[in-house]
């Protein structure tokens, strides 16, 4: 993606390493960012059992 090049090279470090990772991984952004599914249900399993004393 043009965008994800752009940061890598004309940002400050920190935009230039976010676009990285993005880059490698791309597939699985698209799908986070364009699919219905959620995991919302089980992250909200995940805080609870990490918040029990």
């Amino acid at each position: 993606m043009d965008w994800i090049r752009q940061a890598e090279q004309d940002t400050p470090a920190p935009m230039r390493s976010f676009a990285g990772f993005l880059r490698q991984d791309l597939d699985a952004v698209t799908a986070g960012l364009t699919l219905t599914y959620s995991s919302g249900v089980v992250e909200g399993h995940i805080n609870r059992l990490a918040l029990q004393p």
